[in-house]
């Protein structure tokens, strides 16, 4: 039988981590699972069962990724990690923990890893072009892109447009394009739907329009977004971001296109909560 290693991805800034992440990898190394982490997390967490690599240089060896942490944690790691085709398991040690499948309480679940009884579900992210001129940056999100505005309170006028059409002319916070998975972050603050993960769909969901009508729009995957700016004399007034975290200032020359990424991030469970079940733990039974 082959040896099952896993890459483990800590956020040991978080109070209790580095104990949380050495009683993980005594949990796994009881298993017969080998553990690595990256190089610069070696001497942060107290155990010598652990490998320490750049995460570059042994991630296509590994079959499973694990992050310990929040949300924040899993958010981050998907960019890392979806290019390898990796499906990655989420423990909890943050406070929601909504995309988290256990808790730290619940190690004793890490033996399904060996005797397969788990599932792997993939998640829809979303690809964003973000084009000035001839040169464009391509960015990839797990929740949400946002084109919001920026240091001034002033609000911004944007266009929005699915393949090649206008469809909207918005004078608003912003606009949030997001995922299923990021219809309970951002999007749902704003006044979006909560979809299911199972689905594939692109939200857009305008932030405090002033208009009568600001109901979210949910959009086939196969749909190409893109939104223009209209600002025209302050571009630092228009910011872009991926997933809560401020990429760059628009222009009005800039074009933001979204699309369904063409790799999905394959979530590890082994609760094998459906989305409903997660949806009133995590959600109803807390708010």
């Amino acid at each position: 039988m082959k040896d099952i290693c896993i890459f483990l991805i800590p956020n040991l800034d978080k109070a209790g981590s580095a104990e949380y992440s050495s009683q993980v990898v005594d949990k796994l190394d009881s298993l017969g699972i080998r553990c690595f982490a990256d190089d610069y997390n070696e001497n942060r967490f107290g155990t010598g069962k652990t490998r320490f690599s750049p995460f570059e240089q042994v991630i296509d060896q590994m079959d499973f990724v694990i992050t310990i942490g929040g949300d924040g944690t899993i958010i981050r790691s998907c960019k890392r990690v979806m290019p390898h085709g990796k499906p990655m398991l989420g423990i909890n040690c943050g406070r929601l923990g909504f995309l988290a499948d256990i808790e730290v309480n619940q190690l004793d679940l890490l033996d399904q890893l060996v005797t397969g009884e788990y599932a792997v579900q993939p998640r829809m992210m979303l690809q964003a072009i973000v084009r000035r001129g001839k040169a464009f940056q391509t960015f990839y999100a797990l929740n949400d892109f946002s084109v919001t505005k920026g240091e001034f309170a002033k609000l911004v006028d944007l266009e929005v447009y699915c393949n090649q059409k206008m469809i909207m002319d918005y004078r608003a916070d912003g606009v949030i394009f997001s995922t299923p998975t990021g219809s309970t972050g951002y999007a749902m603050s704003a006044g979006g739907p909560i979809v299911d993960t199972g689905m594939n769909t692109i939200g857009l969901t305008p932030i405090c329009p002033h208009t009568l009508f600001s109901k979210t729009i949910l959009f086939s995957p196969e749909h190409r977004l893109e939104v223009h700016s209209k600002e025209v004399n302050n571009s630092a007034n228009v910011v872009f971001s991926v997933d809560g975290e401020r990429m760059m200032n628009l222009t009005s020359q800039d074009i933001v296109e979204v699309t369904m990424a063409d790799k999905t991030m394959g979530f590890i469970t082994l609760t094998h909560n459906n989305f409903c079940d997660m949806l009133n733990m995590k959600m109803l039974e807390r708010g």
